[in-house]
């Protein structure tokens, strides 16, 4: 067993703590080397230490990509980990967690001006950020996209409740996974040159589609943290009150079936329209898209 596999929690969720010796581990390894390329390197494999531990699934899917492509991949999947661990799985308070997002997000502003991984790393960037800052400027990702990822996981810590499908896509759903989705788009490349925004488009489609099968199948946990992300007219339609929702979800659980049924029909909806798009990516990175597709 990997020695650092060791302090790794039985629930398969790192502490605080146990993320910041991973954070020290690598920035030792970094300290030792004189290249950025390097450098990423580690950085790269401290982001697929993160993925093959926090998602056995989308890790399976990455290994259809080939090596360069799988790496990026990876280097924007530990970017948005890491946030959604504070807000998820860290047991410390709500200002705390706001505190970590902050910070987190003046360091990724530092990590775009700056010139190279070495001197995001040397300005106090942590190394997963700093490689997904170099993802973001190979590939002149827009960089509100990562910003707006990061109102989203703020909204999470003050969760709200939203009035339809809509206004869930509008205002959480674009920041949490649309724009991962395009964070995806960019490294993956599309198949012509002209046609790019097709490829957007697809990756809009599958972000929404995938979110909502988490929201779908993680009900009871989202409850448990506050949080209702089924729609107020879902709610109505199968005569669920968020009152009686919040009391005892078991009580109502032939609605909420019912529920879940009217959401899992909108993500089979984004799903099919995705699916039109795949010819529109890189030939290299189908495979592993259409292998999303039919996992979730």
């Amino acid at each position: 067993m990997d020695k650092d596999q060791k302090i790794i929690n039985f629930m398969g969720e790192w502490t605080p703590d146990e993320w910041g010796s991973f954070e020290l581990k690598y920035r030792k390894e970094i300290s030792k080397i004189n290249s950025s390329n390097e450098g990423t390197e580690i950085a790269v494999n401290y982001s697929r230490k993160v993925l093959k531990t926090h998602s056995t699934s989308f890790f399976i899917v990455t290994r259809f990509l080939p090596k360069y492509m799988r790496d990026e991949v990876e280097l924007v999947y530990g970017s948005v980990r890491f946030p959604d661990e504070i807000v998820d799985s860290f047991n410390i308070e709500n200002d705390e967690k706001k505190a970590l997002l902050d910070q987190w997000r003046k360091n990724y502003h530092i990590a775009i001006q700056t010139n190279s991984f070495k001197d995001s790393v040397s300005a106090g960037v942590p190394v997963l950020l700093a490689g997904f800052a170099e993802v973001v400027k190979k590939y002149s990702i827009p960089i509100d996209y990562y910003n707006s990822f990061l109102d989203a996981m703020e909204l999470d810590v003050n969760p709200r409740e939203f009035e339809d499908i809509d206004d869930l896509i509008d205002n959480y759903v674009f920041g949490s996974a649309i724009v991962v989705g395009y964070f995806l788009a960019y490294v993956y490349g599309s198949s012509e040159e002209n046609n790019f925004n097709k490829t957007l488009k697809s990756s809009k489609e599958l972000g929404i589609a995938l979110q909502i099968t988490n929201f779908i199948r993680d009900i009871n946990e989202d409850l448990g943290r506050g949080r209702i992300y089924i729609p107020k007219t879902i709610l109505k339609n199968n005569n669920i009150s968020i009152n009686n929702l919040h009391q005892n979800i078991n009580e109502n659980a032939d609605e909420i079936n019912s529920a879940r049924k009217e959401m899992a029909s909108i993500a089979n909806h984004y799903y099919q329209e995705s699916k039109k798009g795949v010819d529109s990516f890189s030939k290299e990175s189908r495979i592993a898209i259409k292998a999303c597709i039919e996992l979730y």
